[in-house]
């Protein structure tokens, strides 16, 4: 992940960025994080299969009611920011409210973050914090090396999950995710 520039970047002027610098052939992408704008690089295979993954479990457990999508984007706040979430979980009115040529203020509910060597936890406190203020109610973070989920809710402590352990979903009243399956998918 490396910056472009030294001053802020407005919105209006990253939307006015050409769209070749949006996705690049390489994979990279640009996200705007407080007025910075910033290149990603691409997911690795690994990440792409985990991101694939919860979204498909997100998905099942809405049971008709929404849907994931992994590498999803969005925008928290009118100014200074653009992220792309690993994987974020919309309800369907979220995404009919969504069908539009603008790019909306919005934040989804859910976001999962997995942990890789662009994904560094400054970054990620970046994003919660963006994430949180924009409206999201659940954050996680998916540590592939440590092979451990940490949940972070708006007003409580945030709690790591292990092996073993089911993640109850707030955003999913009834549906509790379970740790090991992922790991061993």
């Amino acid at each position: 992940m490396s910056t472009i520039g030294t001053s802020l970047t407005t919105w209006e002027e990253f939307v006015q960025l050409p769209d070749e610098e949006w996705d690049n052939e390489n994979g990279t992408h640009l996200e705007l994080h407080d007025g910075e704008v910033v290149v990603v690089a691409p997911p690795k295979p690994v990440h792409q299969s985990k991101q694939g993954w919860i979204g498909k479990w997100f998905t099942l457990a809405a049971n008709g009611h929404g849907y994931a999508m992994a590498e999803f984007y969005y925008r928290p706040a009118a100014n200074l920011q653009f992220w792309r979430a690993d994987v974020a979980y919309l309800p369907n009115e979220d995404w009919r409210a969504l069908e539009t040529e603008q790019y909306p203020v919005y934040a989804p509910p859910l976001i999962v973050e997995v942990l890789s060597p662009s994904n560094r936890r400054a970054k990620i406190q970046r994003q919660q914090i963006a994430a949180f203020s924009g409206g999201t109610r659940e954050f996680w973070v998916v540590d592939l090396v440590r092979r451990t989920i940490e949940v972070t809710i708006p007003g409580r402590q945030s709690e790591i999950y292990a092996a073993g352990d089911s993640i109850p979903v707030t955003v999913l009243p009834g549906a509790n995710f379970p740790v090991a399956e992922l790991f061993r998918a």
